[in-house]
Order: structure tokens, then sequence, then C-alpha cells
């Protein structure tokens, strides 16, 4: 019996403007033009809200929802109305949908395998340091998810 496939977590850390934004956007275009299917988190420390005041939404989450759901013709955000763990997160987005990879931008959680992207102290569990040689990086995301599949079947 083969065990459910799970995505390959890759977390991308660096300093701010050190092309963390446009590296993981090329690795997710190069991976959608092969097939897979891609997730991107992007984790902040600030304290920040999508939602807008005196919106329905907004109303709904103040009222004790403990999501909110917004659907439009061209998109769906959930609202979660409180600060979610990388790991619910990933979880939630495991669950919802079948993600070859999901990438997670400014990851620092220990369990999560990451790649430094510019000059930064090592983060435990860094797996490669980008140093402007993209193929490198590509071939070591698919052989690592390589190497994920053949050791859950």
């Amino acid at each position: 019996m083969r065990k459910e496939k799970l995505p390959a977590i890759f977390g991308f850390y660096g300093p701010s403007r050190s092309g963390k934004t446009y590296l993981i956007n090329k690795l997710v275009s190069q991976l959608k033009e092969e097939g897979h299917r891609v997730a991107v988190v992007k984790a902040s420390n600030q304290t920040m809200s999508i939602d807008t005041e005196g919106k329905d939404t907004a109303l709904y989450r103040k009222a004790g929802a403990d999501a909110v759901i917004f659907s439009s013709a061209c998109e769906t955000v959930c609202i979660v109305p409180k600060a979610l763990t990388m790991q619910e997160i990933v979880h939630f987005l495991s669950q919802n949908a079948s993600y070859d990879f999901i990438f997670i931008e400014g990851a620092s959680e220990e369990w999560i395998p990451k790649i430094r992207v510019g000059e930064m102290a090592l983060r435990e569990n860094t797996l490669f340091t980008y140093d402007g040689d993209y193929d490198a990086l590509y071939a070591h995301i698919t052989k690592h998810n390589e190497n994920n599949l053949a050791r859950r079947k």
C-alpha cells in the first residue's frame, strides 16, 4: 500500500532585498511549467492584516467567527483570526489540496528544511546556500523531492 504523497517543503530566508521573492517566483514558474502543484506561504513577523475594517469579512471576524472565507469570481481567501504555527499552516495546505512543493518565505522554525539566500547567519536545518547558481538550486530542490517520494513508497 502506498502512503499518501506529501509535499516537499522548503523554507527560504535571508536579509531584506536579497532576492528571496524573485527566486521563489522563478522556481514556481519553472515547476508549474513542468506540471507540478506549488503552494507558497509568506511568513512575516509584522502585525498586519489583509482584512479591511468595516467590510463584511472584518465584521464576521469581529463577531467571533473561527474562520472567514472570502470567495469571489477570481480567488478565495481564508482568514483565521489568530496566528497559526507554520506546522498548522502546512497541515492545512496538505489536507486541503495535493501539492508537490510548499515554499515558505521567511521560514525560521527548526523543522523546516531551509535555503539561505544572501549573507546571513545559518539557521538550523539549512540544506543549501544559494550563491547565484540557479541550476544548482533547482537540481537540489528537485533531487530532494525525488528522495522524499522514494522514501514514502
